[in-house]
């Protein structure tokens, strides 16, 4: 008895670090910055529906010199039931070296520059006395879990063998009996992976070949992150991925490689639609008229024609160009290229899911091209939606099948896309560089609310889709991991990318998380639509007054929340 005593107590004093240790609980809302000095621990239950997924973000604090620290999460569990085994993750922190203009009324501000963002799920950290460090814990919650509350234990180990401390942290997680089995809301965040200097950010600087054994390695793990964070709908460019050859006028096409990357997408459930990467870009200044893309022979005399962006410009001996929709070559290219893409398409059954970018961001004054080559194309490919991002709206009408104007032209516009959504037109929004000011985007600066609150403005405007250029853009940073705001453009803080290189590997961002929670809320209020249209209408009236106004407080919105998961239950 009196061993089993001694045991006890060895045991209790091991979990009695509290003094060189404290973890609180604090809403993942809450972007927790390194200056940060006071914290009162916000226990509170973590509300989702089957189907979603779990956040959970404890703080530790140090009193002293910590070394080793490690985190390891039991699963959740309620009664007999169990929700699946999480990786907890240390956030990481990087420094935004360049404040974006003009502000936000909402922008954090950091004194050191260094704001969370990254979550590093692959490593133990050590810890100054005072230092402070959030523990991002990720619950997915299975479309089966059994309704109920979960409780769930985070144990914190710190130091080595036996005078390492040991500590602990409970958190609870309520299951609603409502369920999300799949996501409505049309997503597609653009991903460079088609360059080799960009994956080898995730090969330690060593270029990745294009369509190289590593190279679908890499994809298969793009395509993962992507479709676990609710992007559905992926870009690929059929003029790159398409090998040709040519002989007394007539092309040969195979698209193999094409098919390979869209059925990695489709098998990881990332293909709701399949996104034609764009076929034109500008001939030269932002406001010049678009050039189409072809492959001509890669002779000493097409050397001279304007470059593609293509990452591969030459390949089976055939260059890829630019030149004015009135050059015969266009013609002769396209008259048979485009058929062919529709019978393929067709073929592999994903025509109905097709739609074609033919350039990016037109303008007014480049407009008049734009709608020429958008009408040649739509000659080839009838009943293919074109689909781009505009900054402009009235110059382009009846060029566009699926329009996404930036936000805040949508918000300027909004009397000219209702008309077209009367009309059976589809709408989406972007953001990247802009819009700044009161605008929600995913800046790193900006409340991680901003972010989530995107999918509400998609909610509250009926605008089903949403774009975003930079889901990986790291090429250009010497470290994705330091210094954030790319020099090249003055691009803000965060604008570039929402996933970070590991070796071989993807890490997830809080801001990534938040866009995924944003998707979900938006797909409850559809359902609650469905039951009661007023009240889910009411609820997004409560977060969101404006385009470009919102409320701020993270507890409201939790209220709100809960409000919209009580509804779908009742």
């Amino acid at each position: 008895m009196r061993k089993i005593i001694t045991a006890m107590l060895l045991c209790l004093g091991t979990f009695a670090h509290a003094q060189s240790l404290y973890i609180y609980q604090v809403d993942p809302l809450e972007k927790v910055l390194k200056d940060r000095s006071y914290f009162k621990d916000e226990t509170d239950t973590i509300r989702v529906a089957r189907g979603e997924t779990a956040s959970i973000q404890l703080v530790l604090k140090a009193r002293q010199e910590l070394g080793k620290v490690e985190a390891a999460v039991t699963a959740p569990s309620s009664g007999n039931a169990t929700l699946p085994n999480s990786v907890p993750g240390w956030l990481g922190y990087v420094k935004v070296n360049r404040k974006y203009d003009p502000p936000s009324r909402d922008l954090l501000r950091s004194p050191s520059d260094y704001f969370p963002d990254p979550i590093l799920t692959d490593t133990s950290i050590s810890m100054e006395q005072g230092d402070v460090q959030p523990l991002w814990i990720t619950v997915p919650v299975p479309a089966t879990a059994e309704p109920g509350l979960y409780k769930g234990t985070t144990l914190v180990t710190a130091g080595n063998g036996r005078k390492a401390g040991r500590y602990r942290k409970d958190f609870y997680i309520r299951v609603y009996p409502v369920t999300v089995n799949k996501t409505s809301l049309l997503i597609s965040n653009w991903s460079a992976h088609f360059s080799p200097d960009n994956l080898a950010y995730m090969n330690n600087g060593v270029r990745v070949e294009s369509y190289s054994p590593l190279y679908w390695e890499f994809l298969k793990k793009h395509a993962a992150i992507m479709a676990a964070h609710g992007q559905n709908v992926h870009r690929i460019y059929p003029v790159w991925m398409t090998t040709y050859s040519l002989q007394n006028g007539r092309f040969t096409f195979d698209f193999s490689m094409f098919d390979k990357e869209a059925e990695i997408f489709e098998k990881a459930g990332a293909l709701e639609r399949l996104e034609g990467g764009h076929l034109a870009w500008r001939s030269g200044k932002w406001d010049d008229p678009f050039y189409v893309e072809i492959p001509v022979p890669d002779t000493e005399e097409n050397r001279k024609l304007q470059p593609s962006p293509a990452p591969n410009k030459v390949n089976n001996g055939m260059r890829l160009v630019k030149v004015p929709l009135s050059d015969p070559r266009v013609k002769e290219f396209y008259d048979q290229f485009l058929p062919a893409l529709k019978e393929h398409l067709e073929k592999k059954g994903w025509l109905h899911k097709y739609m074609q970018h033919i350039a990016d961001e037109p303008v007014a004054k480049n407009a008049e091209s734009y709608q020429a080559i958008s009408a040649y194309v739509k000659k080839y490919l009838p009943g293919v939606k074109i689909f781009d991002a505009v900054l402009t709206s009235k110059e382009l009408a009846g060029a566009i099948d699926v329009w996404v104007p930036v936000l805040d032209v949508l918000h300027k516009d909004f009397d000219f896309y209702k008309d077209l959504q009367q009309k059976g037109k589809e709408i989406w929004f972007y953001t990247c560089v802009g819009p700044r000011g009161n605008y929600a985007n995913r800046f790193i600066e900006l409340p991680l609310l901003q972010t989530r609150y995107l999918h509400w403005i998609n909610y509250k405007y009926n605008v089903t889709g949403y774009l975003h250029w930079g889901l990986n853009y790291w090429t250009g940073f010497k470290d994705p991991f330091g210094e954030v705001a790319r020099n090249s453009g003055r691009l803000p803080a965060g604008d570039c990318f929402i996933v970070y290189p590991g070796y071989h590997k993807l890490y997830s961002s809080i801001r990534f998380e938040a866009m995924r929670d944003g998707i979900y809320d938006y797909e409850l209020l559809k359902m609650l639509e469905k039951k009661n249209a007023a009240r889910a209408k009411a609820f997004a009236g409560d977060i969101i007054a404006n385009f470009n106004q919102y409320d701020g407080s993270i507890s409201y919105f939790r209220q709100v929340r809960k409000k919209l998961l009580e509804a779908l239950s009742e």
